[in-house]
């Protein structure tokens, strides 16, 4: 799809369903948080990281209501990659990683959120508490 057509699309649900930190499904869409790196939950025997279902509660209380996101790419599993807002914040992606249970994947991100993640270390949040 071309660049273009994807900074005009926009996918849209209420309450999504979340999967994790960094995931939600609007529909059959289903949508990894742009620049958003969460603890992984409980896959099979693998155990969940810290902070994994604080970050997953986290996402779900910041999508209880109207969901709105902007896809800036897909990823190796097909999952629209997208910058999110809802009625709870105007920027879920900032919000998540400004709690405390996620960080910015600089990878992808840039820096983009940078402050955001300064903010979270500053007040000793999530995984930026005591004893890190």
């Amino acid at each position: 799809m071309p660049a273009a057509a994807l900074t005009a699309m926009i996918i849209a649900c209420t309450a999504p369903a979340v999967h994790d930190g960094d995931t939600l499904r609007c529909g059959k869409e289903r949508i990894r948080l742009f620049g958003v790196d969460a603890p992984e939950v409980k896959r099979g025997t693998t155990p969940a990281e810290p902070f994994a279902y604080q970050a997953r509660d986290e996402l779900l209380r910041l999508t209880r209501g109207r969901v709105g996101c902007r896809p800036v790419d897909k990823d190796r599993y097909g999952r629209w990659v997208a910058r999110c807002w809802s009625d709870a914040s105007p920027d879920l992606n900032a919000a998540l990683i400004r709690s405390g249970y996620a960080t910015e994947y600089r990878r992808y991100s840039k820096g983009a959120y940078a402050a955001a993640e300064a903010q979270a270390r500053a007040s000793r949040r999530g995984v930026w508490g005591k004893g890190r």
